[in-house]
């Protein structure tokens, strides 16, 4: 993919792009969910509009968005299609990650000459296992779900090095693995979230890496997120362009009804429920821009978020995911046969079901953040990648607080 040439305000020039594509991607969207991938044609349409570079440094070409940019660009394409918007959120924070951690030879080998790789898998979740060899790692193991796998050029294995406990991610080309076609979901049909396993698979030093803040070697402040915290990010915008298109092909629905015989889609309880789902949706993104907008101007300091900035990204990620549950139930309540048909609303609807099965969005999650923001943990915990990391305690203050 070839990185897009950089102007005075990319990320507006992209928005406006995605907005002039809609209609094709929505023309193709009952196709890309037969095939469980996006069209040849959408794809070309993606990597022409640069969407895939939004996460990526500058320096490789990228747009280098900022969070409240990646929640408008993110939102404003999974209105559009939610299958689309979680393949390309999957897409281009897996490439960012290895834009942002490979040693600068793996970089000079990989992003070459502008063009951009597009990388797939899991760059946490160390399921994998490796054994030190000299000069890198000898890498076996299977992972689930690589959003996007069909389109991608590598894919990330995140492994735990045996005898040592590191955990590690490894960079390689896609033909280095197996890939499993297995893909038979519910919902996000199109993103070909396919398994992949390696089978003693060398990995050399340069292209094997270790997340976190600190071991970051390109990009601005903001490409400085944990992934945990930029998948959380992701998630949200995600829904909330979920939730607000249920919303919309409800209200047409009700628009199209207006007048007719007396229906659910006509009565005062939809009104009322439509209005209240509504709000909670604007609610929402006020939120998400709050909390967000507050830790971009921290990171653009280079400072480290705080706990309750941490938390609070965590906790609206979940509220987000949530409301846009809340909405798909407001549809298979009120919209009656019409979610049964297959079509945009029953897609988007099914959407939004998978979509919710996030490990960053669990009630354990939720119980977390409470614990976080009422101040009942011990002094000295913090959050992890995904999971509140508590300082060592004794005996008795086990005892004295059971929640410890």
């Amino acid at each position: 993919m070839t990185a897009p040439p950089r102007t005075a305000d990319p990320v507006s020039e992209l928005l406006a792009r995605l907005e002039d594509i809609h209609p094709l991607l929505q023309a193709e969207a009952e196709d890309s969910e037969r095939l469980r991938r996006p069209t040849p044609a959408v794809q070309e349409l993606l990597k022409d509009s640069g969407v895939l570079a939004l996460m990526v440094p500058a320096e490789l070409g990228g747009l280098e968005a900022t969070p409240l940019q990646i929640l408008d660009v993110i939102e404003k394409l999974s209105h559009a299609d939610a299958s689309l918007g979680w393949l390309v959120r999957a897409l281009a924070a897996e490439t960012a990650t290895a834009a942002i951690y490979l040693s600068d030879e793996a970089v000079a080998e990989v992003f070459t000459d502008g063009t951009l790789p597009l990388v797939a898998g899991q760059s946490t979740g160390f399921a994998g296992r490796a054994e030190r060899e000299p000069g890198g790692l000898k890498v076996s193991g299977t992972w689930q779900f690589a959003p996007g796998v069909s389109m991608a050029t590598h894919l990330h294995l995140p492994v735990t090095v045996e005898d040592t406990g590191e955990q590690l991610t490894c960079l390689v080309p896609r033909t280095a693995v197996h890939i499993s076609d297995n893909w038979d979901m519910l919902g996000l049909r199109a993103t070909a979230s396919l398994d992949y396993s390696a089978d003693g698979v060398f990995v050399p030093d340069t292209h094997v890496f270790a997340l976190g803040r600190d071991n970051a070697r390109r990009g601005g402040a903001v490409n400085r997120l944990s992934p945990a915290l930029l998948s959380g990010l992701n998630q949200a915008a995600w829904s909330q362009g979920v939730g607000r298109r249920l919303l919309d092909e409800l209200r047409l629905l009700a628009r199209h009804r207006a007048g007719g015989p007396e229906r659910p889609l006509t009565s005062d309880e939809f009104f009322a429920e439509f209005a209240r789902h509504y709000s909670h949706i604007r609610g929402t993104m006020a939120l998400l821009r709050e909390t967000w907008g507050d830790c971009e101007t921290t990171l653009e300091l280079r400072a480290r978020l705080s706990d309750e900035q941490e938390t609070m990204t965590r906790l609206v990620c979940s509220l987000a995911t949530r409301t846009s549950l809340e909405i798909s139930q407001l549809v298979h309540r009120f919209a009656g046969v019409q979610v049964m048909r297959n079509g945009t609303l029953q897609r988007f609807f099914r959407d939004s079901h998978a979509g919710t099965q996030h490990r960053g969005t669990a009630h354990a999650v939720v119980e977390r953040c409470g614990r976080m923001l009422t101040g009942t943990l011990p002094t000295g915990t913090h959050w992890g990648l995904f999971d509140l990391d508590l300082p060592e305690t004794t005996t008795a203050d086990r005892t004295e607080d059971p929640h410890r």
